[in-house]
């Protein structure tokens, strides 16, 4: 069996830590969060992906401050202000990519056909 193409998204979760307690944003603390539109763009681009792909494509969303990803976050320079998307450990994108460009890339590692383009 072939792995699964793996894509991660590095952007910022909403929230902060107190201690051992994480806390989320409410909707006042979302108005000043700065990559906030950001993150509803990803999640949109996220959704349409899974709807193209399903489980042709393992997609990780991960939050850059998570220490797990320590390495993963120096070696592919990312950082707190914008998104950034490492497919099969390349990085193929910062910031918002358009549709069409991400569903190329991604098409180009699971060998998915362009035919059937949304």
């Amino acid at each position: 069996m072939t792995e699964k193409a793996r894509l991660k998204v590095f952007i910022e979760q909403p929230g902060f830590s107190v201690g051992c307690v994480d806390l989320d944003y409410g909707e006042e603390e979302m108005k000043s969060f700065p990559i906030a539109e950001d993150r509803i763009s990803v999640g949109s681009l996220l959704v349409r992906l899974r709807e193209r792909y399903g489980d042709e494509l393992r997609i990780d969303l991960i939050d850059p401050r998570n220490i797990a990803y320590l390495l993963d976050v120096l070696r592919f320079r990312v950082n707190n202000t914008e998104a950034v998307w490492v497919l099969d450990g390349k990085v193929i994108f910062r910031g918002i990519p358009e549709w069409c460009v991400l569903m190329n890339e991604v098409d180009q590692i699971t060998g998915k056909r362009s035919e059937n383009r949304e």
